[in-house]
């Protein structure tokens, strides 16, 4: 199948990072060029298929699943620019973060904030609503100054705050619906470092001093196992201390953490009430690490070779203290406990309209758990429970939300819609759970007959919405 010089390549299965999502793409290709990526999208167009662009897969949904074209974006990686003058940098979509971030060290430069996941694409983080934490940071969208999306009728367009405002912000956090982002300009700051303090506090003090306790430090979270009254408060703070001799090791501590919450969770799949004792032994008895500094995308970002699943949900900050106060009775009832603790981390509003964090200061409450079918309902648990107090799900997180629970808690959803239906009328870039999460685009009668990512005998799979 061909359009000009180029060719569509033939399928090969594809499943997610976490390997509990798959789909069996028809096409499934990775361009090298942004020139490719448009000849794609128009050879697609023109052949009916429906298309999802892809990363490192590290969604827990089947965001980027389609069984028409799968636009496989990690060789378009690298950057285009870095300006010290501007404090900015420009990259290709497959950019994995901790590639850049260690890019721009190395140039005596940083992004202001970032999550805990190096492998994530800079593409995929912006549209699903990545974030790190701390109340004056907003999430990795809020610091696109500039992007360029490839839309469903071949054309690059490119956007920021004065060329389109709307378009931009709605292609921010655009899930893939919008187009594809081909390239982008963050906001960068000056290299930095992070001193990086623990403590254990009470559960009790935690929700009680909830809005101190984040108002006061830069970069906050908390980890918190429900079967536990302590929970481990941790404190990133700038500093111009150079970092600590050995501090570098100091990253792999999450890692190894993690690797023992994984062999936890394969002894809990026979034996669920033993996870708490296991997870206890495997911890012994360490005590608070000793304060270090070092380069704050060390600091921020960790290996994380450890499959699972995960769910987060945005919350207005003031909603979270009572979201754990419920959380602590419910997660102690249920019979499951999963060996990852439940972590809280906090954030600046956003004014994509489909941020989770849009509109609100944000308190996010994630949950993860091994890939067993008793954890999961855990994950359907904690949803119940935070969707009564206002919460919005994170796009690439394990959630059951549909558009009807989504759109009120949104208040510019209709101009995303609006915005979807200019750019993409025919539904190209919707696939079944864009639909599920979005809704139909508001197409003409002459192009709502059949959306083209919902051809009959799919062959997408998964657990559902999970």
């Amino acid at each position: 199948m061909t359009r000009g010089r180029l060719r569509l390549s033939s399928g090969a299965g594809w499943r997610s990072w976490s390997g509990t999502v798959r789909c069996a793409p028809r096409h499934h290709t990775a361009p090298t060029s942004e020139e490719q990526i448009a000849d794609l999208v128009r050879a697609a167009v023109g052949h009916g298929l429906g298309i999802r662009p892809v990363g490192t897969g590290h969604s827990f949904n089947s965001l980027a699943t389609t069984d028409g074209l799968l636009l496989d974006l990690r060789r378009y990686a690298g950057i285009v620019e870095i300006d010290p003058e501007a404090m900015c940098v420009t990259v290709r979509a497959g950019t994995r973060i901790g590639d850049l971030a260690a890019s721009l060290h190395r140039a005596g430069l940083a992004l202001p904030n970032i999550g805990t996941l190096a492998d994530q694409t800079v593409a995929g983080a912006i549209s699903t609503g990545n974030h790190g934490t701390g109340l004056l940071h907003p999430p990795l969208s809020g610091e696109v100054l500039r992007l360029r999306l490839v839309t469903a009728d071949g054309r690059t367009l490119a956007l920021d705050r004065d060329s389109d405002p709307e378009l931009f912000r709605c292609a921010r956090t655009g899930l893939g619906a919008l187009g594809v982002v081909s390239t982008v300009t963050l906001r960068c700051v000056p290299a930095f470092n992070l001193r990086v303090r623990e403590r254990a506090m009470a559960f009790e003090e935690l929700v009680e001093d909830f809005g101190r306790l984040v108002a006061d430090a830069d970069r906050p979270s908390f980890t918190w196992r429900p079967w536990q009254d302590t929970v481990t408060a941790r404190e990133l703070s700038v500093t111009h201390e150079p970092p600590t001799p050995g501090a570098y090791g100091n990253r792999y501590a999450a890692t190894m953490q993690e690797i023992r919450c994984g062999l936890v969770g394969q002894a809990g799949r026979v034996f669920p009430s033993a996870v708490p004792g296991l997870t206890r032994w495997l911890d012994g008895r360490p005590g608070a690490p000793r304060p270090f500094v070092d380069a704050a995308h060390r600091v921020l970002t960790f290996p994380q070779p450890v499959r699972f699943i995960a769910l987060e949900h945005a919350l207005p900050l003031e909603h979270v203290p009572a979201a754990l106060r419920e959380l602590r009775g419910v997660l102690r009832r249920g019979g499951f406990y999963s060996p990852y603790s439940l972590l809280v981390r906090v954030g600046a509003g956003d004014d994509a309209p489909l941020s989770p964090a849009y509109g609100r200061r944000t308190g996010y409450v994630n949950l993860t758990v091994p890939r067993t079918a008793g954890q999961l309902e855990l994950l359907r648990t904690t949803e119940y429970v935070l969707r009564e107090l206002d919460a919005r799900p994170h796009w690439g997180k394990a959630h059951t939300a549909t558009a009807e629970l989504l759109a009120p808690r949104y208040p510019e959803w209709d101009l995303f819609q609006r915005i979807r239906q200019q750019v993409d009328p025919a539904g190209v870039f919707t696939n079944d759970h864009v639909a599920r999460v979005l809704g139909p685009v508001r197409a003409t009668a002459a192009s709502s007959a059949r959306l083209p990512g919902e051809q009959a005998g799919s062959r997408t799979r998964g657990e559902a919405s999970w």
